[in-house]
């Protein structure tokens, strides 16, 4: 999971929501021609009939596949934050009452799949829905309206309770559910949908525990735009299993982590493509960091966390740990970069080294009263000692730490790494760290279309909970007034300016309080062939990130035209 500021590009983004571009958006003219494509996320094995959209362990949700049956109302492109979003359901988003109101109209003329009518009711029924089930948004953080209404066939007016214009991202994104399908179930949350009624693309085909088909779905409002009659998703028992069905083009479309992307891909065939020919070879869609629980021993305090950011070899991680993959941060801003580069503060630009300066670090440390002590860095007798946690099953996380404890003992502090063993350790390593169980953990960062949906993840108090309790965020249980301040300010912002001075002073609290250490760009995996299909997002042509994620699938399936 992975942008000084221009005023402007926020303003494009959440303050003037209209009809967006048409490049991106389904045309009317052509058929579905082309050959199957199949598409592999993650290894699932075996899969379960559960294609619930709102719950994070359904196979649709797993395999990234719910837009393409529940379309969201738009889909932004992380990649260029001032680009219109994509209109999917919606024609149109506009802002009103101080950015507490949002009208949206919906398109006319769809249906869903079992044939009734789609209509701005089932847009305020979703939110309705979610709003008084709050199991449905625990993995997708939409802001609650207050009032959900469909004023016409084509207009849904959402009400909220303070200003949502940072938040248009999370609630236009939001998948879309037939009304008079989902209003007689007993309990959303455990709903399993195994036959959905959709309104998008495709419909589910033929499902089992090895694997499902979607075929073109017949009703679909833009039906004639879209070029794949059909796409499969494969079951696979782990990620070992599926480097070679990917690089021989068994599979399509892939999102995986690959080592070594000139021999183990790109060179199997000319077919196979990614971002770039070039290392890193993916785009960014999140930061990578190195979090904190800052309520364990020294790690509570801030000076000493600077100090240990300043002292990792950030080149080591992406060119060893990563296989030249992700790239090293170059920013204490911990922004994604160099998409988000028209957020970052000048004084931040290119301020941490890439292979560290733990000249930096001693110096900030002896501030603090530390001194060395046989080696080690110490205060008052106590050593600054923690582990870095991590699943040894993410064999680049694995690596990552391993040298990141080396760099950091030879600095002087006293590490280790606490891997977790097992097919199972991603598992508990992910519980470990929503319960604050860790004492650092590398760990990926939130994706968004601009910093705030980075920082939000890393210092938003109120998405913690108490120690032994899954968090939303603030995995760390970060607690500082200023920094709570500034989010609520982004959140409530009525204006470009306003937006513009959170995201500036939540820069400068990153730099200063370290919650997370940025380490990486983490990449976006994304590996596809060019065999039977065209039209891939690149760095030539970023019309959406690359990924086979959720929402950006659809956006690409609908750009992918059939090789002659």
């Amino acid at each position: 999971m992975n942008r000084k500021i221009a005023g402007g590009v926020v303003a494009a983004a959440v303050l003037a929501l209209g009809a967006a571009a048409c490049s991106s958006s389904p045309s009317s003219s052509g058929t579905a021609t082309g050959k199957p494509l199949s598409i592999v996320t993650t290894a699932i094995s075996p899969m379960v009939d559960n294609f619930n959209p709102f719950d994070p362990t359904s196979v649709g949700y797993l395999t990234h596949s719910i837009n393409l049956y529940d379309e969201p109302l738009m889909v932004f492109n992380t990649q260029k934050a001032a680009q219109a979003p994509v209109p999917e359901l919606a024609t149109k988003a506009a802002w009103s009452n101080g950015g507490t109101t949002l009208t949206i109209t919906t398109r006319s003329g769809v249906t869903w799949s079992d044939g009734k009518p789609f209509s701005a009711s089932d847009v305020a029924y979703t939110f309705n829905l979610i709003k008084s089930n709050s199991a449905l948004n625990a993995n997708w953080t939409i802001p609650i309206p207050t009032s959900a209404k469909a004023t016409s066939a084509t207009t849904t007016v959402l009400t909220f309770s303070q200003p949502e214009l940072a938040s248009a991202y999370y609630i236009l994104q939001t998948p879309i559910v037939p009304e008079h399908v989902w209003k007689n179930v007993g309990n959303p949350a455990t709903y399993t949908d195994a036959n959905p009624v959709g309104d998008g693309p495709f419909v589910l085909d033929h499902f089992s525990s090895t694997g499902y088909t979607m075929k073109l779905n017949p009703d679909y409002y833009a039906k004639s735009s879209i070029k794949v009659p059909e796409i499969s998703f494969p079951a696979y028992a782990g990620n070992a299993n599926l480097l070679p069905p990917c690089s021989d083009g068994t599979i399509d479309w892939c999102g995986i982590t690959i080592d070594g992307v000139p021999q183990q891909y790109l060179a199997k065939s000319k077919d196979n493509q990614v971002w770039t020919t070039s290392a890193p070879y993916f785009s960014n869609n999140n930061v990578v960091g190195l979090f904190f629980n800052v309520t364990y021993g020294a790690l509570g305090d801030p000076a000493v966390r600077q100090a240990i950011s300043y002292s990792i070899n950030r080149q080591a991680l992406g060119t060893t740990g990563e296989s030249n993959d992700e790239p090293a941060a170059s920013s204490t801003a911990g922004m994604m970069l160099p998409a988000q580069q028209s957020y970052l503060p000048a004084s931040l630009a290119g301020n941490i080294p890439a292979t560290g300066d733990t000249t930096k670090a001693a110096t900030i440390l002896q501030a603090d009263g530390y001194t060395k002590v046989n080696g080690k860095w110490s205060k008052k007798g106590q050593e600054i000692t923690f582990n870095i946690q991590v699943p040894q099953q993410y064999t680049d996380y694995y690596s990552d730490a391993q040298l990141m404890v080396t760099q950091l003992n030879n600095a002087g502090f006293n590490t280790s790494v606490d891997a977790i063993p097992g097919t199972n350790g991603g598992a508990i390593w992910g519980e470990n760290v929503e319960k604050g169980d860790f004492e650092t953990a590398i760990h990926w960062g939130a994706q968004g279309l601009t910093p705030y949906f980075t920082y939000n993840n890393w210092m938003n108090y109120s998405l913690s909970a108490p120690f032994g309790t899954e968090a939303g965020g603030d995995y760390g249980r970060f607690n500082y007034t200023p920094a709570q301040q500034a989010l609520t300010a982004y959140q409530t912002a009525t204006s470009t300016g306003q937006l513009n001075a959170a995201i500036n002073t939540l820069a400068n609290i990153e730099t200063t309080q370290v919650p997370v250490a940025p380490l990486l760009y983490g990449a976006s995996w994304a590996e596809y062939s060019t065999r039977d299909y065209t039209g891939w997002p690149s760095a030539s042509n970023p019309y959406m990130d690359p990924g086979p994620n959720i929402p950006e699938v659809l956006v690409v399936v609908q750009n992918l035209k059939p090789v002659s």
